[in-house]
């Protein structure tokens, strides 16, 4: 298995914008609608899809997810709705959207802890995405052409859907894709019977030379087959990412009460000029506020700025005493102290 950090890169092939253009045509839209990519990558493939032809009387709402974040800062630029999450995090609405364009990525899921073997994301995104996309809504879905020929993905995709089309990138770009496109429009929720003829025909595409002869390039459909995006509800009633987003907690515990008062608490008490103390400062105690750097430096702000400097005098004084025998030299050592200020005027004021 790959790390996580190719994960996160795995598989991302943003679809050509002429293949994009050829798609589009394959599109008709009547009324209000919302589309739906969740892996929308820079947001340009969906924002082309559902680009207006002409005056437009109904409203399309674009909504998309990307991992990555620079990519989903670039997507929220050119659709109406994105979320900057895996789309394994989100919680979306079942049966909501009028169209679900899926390019999954070409990889396979992560395995966590109790899995005892992966899936491949084609077949887990497929499945996933098909509960997003309402009953008679189109899902085009783009992956390696043999990967149709999976058991899984054709038993699906022949379950699920009707009035569908299988065809492939233009010649100027199948070569270096070799990208296949799925079309369909997905059946009502009481019909579930296998289209065997699909089933078997999609089992066949791990061939290069069956794709050759009996899948179409996208060019060829224009004009002979449109698919029509059915109306539905342009705000979705949920959607949304269990994974927070940072900046969100850094919000949050900015306008908590306890953290401000946590802050006021702990912040650095300010020496004002002016009044009596509280108590008499002794020599002593001068000394302890002189070492610790209370009284040097800076105090007050504005028109009460004061430059502080205090330094320790340390002086020794003898003393001699006359006794009957002898006499008695005792030495003891003497601190005063000195404070003075520049006051805003300029004069320099000595307190002690």
């Amino acid at each position: 298995m790959s790390n996580i950090g190719n994960k996160i890169r795995a598989g991302f092939f943003a679809t050509p914008e002429r293949q994009g253009e050829y798609l589009r045509t394959l599109l008709t839209y009547e009324s209000d609608t919302a589309v739906f990519d969740p892996t929308c990558g820079e947001g340009n493939i969906l924002k082309q899809l559902t680009e207006p032809r002409g005056e437009r009387l109904y409203t399309i709402h674009t909504y998309g997810v990307e991992l990555d974040k620079r990519r989903a800062l670039q997507a929220t630029e050119l659709l109406d709705t994105v979320v900057e999450s895996p789309i394994e995090s989100m919680v979306i609405a079942h049966d909501v959207f009028g169209m679900v364009f899926l390019n999954p990525p070409y990889d396979n899921t992560i395995l966590g802890m109790g899995d005892e073997k992966t899936d491949r994301k084609e077949y887990t995104e497929l499945v996933r995405n098909t509960r997003y996309l309402k009953p008679g809504g189109i899902m085009i879905y783009i992956i390696p052409s043999y990967r149709f020929a999976d058991s899984k993905i054709a038993r699906f995709l022949g379950t699920y859907f009707e009035d569908i089309a299988i065809t492939k990138f233009t010649v100027e770009d199948y070569d270096d894709y070799r990208q296949c496109i799925f079309i369909g429009k997905k059946k009502d929720s009481t019909r579930k019977e296998l289209n065997n003829s699909l089933y078997e025909f999609l089992m066949k595409m791990d061939d290069e030379e069956f794709i050759s002869e009996k899948v179409s390039p996208l060019n060829v459909l224009n004009g002979r087959k449109t698919w029509l995006v059915p109306t539905g509800r342009t705000t979705i009633p949920t959607y949304y990412s269990r994974v927070e987003n940072k900046s969100e907690f850094v919000k949050a515990i900015r306008s908590n009460k306890g953290f401000l008062a946590f802050k006021e608490r702990t912040r650095p008490k300010q020496l004002v000029i002016g009044g009596d103390p509280l108590i008499n400062v002794s020599q002593g105690l001068m000394a302890q506020l002189l070492s610790s750097g209370v009284v040097n430096g800076l105090i007050g702000e504005g028109d009460r700025l004061h430059a502080l400097q205090g330094m320790e005098v340390v002086s020794h004084i003898v003393t001699e005493e006359e006794t009957e025998y002898h006499n008695i030299i005792r030495k003891r050592t003497k601190r005063e102290v000195s404070v003075k200020a520049i006051i805003p005027s300029g004069r320099v004021i000595k307190f002690v």
